[in-house]
């Protein structure tokens, strides 16, 4: 496990920069599809039942701004390193949470970009609902009445939480690098929340769709 993990390390390091230039060349045409998918969602039935969740849940950290330091959003935070660790192949060796001061997880190996920074950009209990939805379709095609609202609430709660842990002090930021994340953490979240909110409006198919969005929106920006 530990020679795969350096490979992979390796093999991440070598398309750091590449991947900086990609997200910076996709920054407009992903927040151009974004922009579309927000007015598509700007129904009656997704206003009541996904954005007035997602701004309550919103609302609610802002008047309660010590929630980001809850144990629940701190072991988020921790599980989704952790999560990226084992992804790349790096043997996880403990995890220690503290409400209100802050968690800490460590692993074999050096890591890598992709673990320091998954947690600004990935929302792992959001991904968890998605998937958990999937499995649910396999026995009932309909989702349950209350599947909009519950996605408005974990939405949001990414949201906020991200925005809370995003400053200059990070030190998950140091340990990418400073200049990479400004590259790289703008266009991941706009990806994300596009992926999201695609998802919302189409399901999975909605993906797809998504991205290819993207590209129309890249060409047009080119002129291609």
């Amino acid at each position: 496990m530990k020679k795969i993990s350096q490979k992979i390390n390796w093999f991440l390091g070598l398309i750091k920069w590449p991947i900086a230039v990609l997200m910076l060349v996709a920054l407009v045409p992903a927040f151009q599809a974004d922009l579309f998918l927000l007015e598509k969602s700007m129904t009656s039935k997704m206003l009541w039942e996904f954005w007035l969740p997602f701004a309550a849940t919103v609302l609610f950290f802002l008047i309660m701004p010590d929630l980001g330091g809850s144990f629940f959003t701190i072991a988020e935070h921790e599980l989704t390193h952790m999560l990226f660790a084992v992804l790349t192949f790096h043997k996880p060796k403990g995890l220690d949470i503290e409400q209100g001061v802050g968690g800490y997880f460590s692993f074999e190996g050096e890591g890598n970009w992709l673990v320091a920074l998954a947690p600004y950009f990935f929302p792992t209990f959001t991904v968890a609902l998605m998937l958990g939805f999937g499995i649910y379709q396999q026995f009932e095609p309909k989702l349950p009445d209350f599947w909009l609202i519950l996605f408005g609430v974990f939405i949001g709660y990414h949201f906020i939480v991200t925005l809370f842990e995003i400053h200059p002090k990070q030190t998950d930021f140091i340990v990418a690098g400073p200049i990479f994340t400004i590259c790289f953490i703008p266009t991941a979240n706009l990806l994300m929340y596009g992926m999201l909110l695609a998802y919302v409006l189409k399901g999975w198919v909605g993906i797809s769709a998504y991205f290819l969005l993207i590209l129309q929106q890249g060409q047009r920006l080119l002129g291609l």
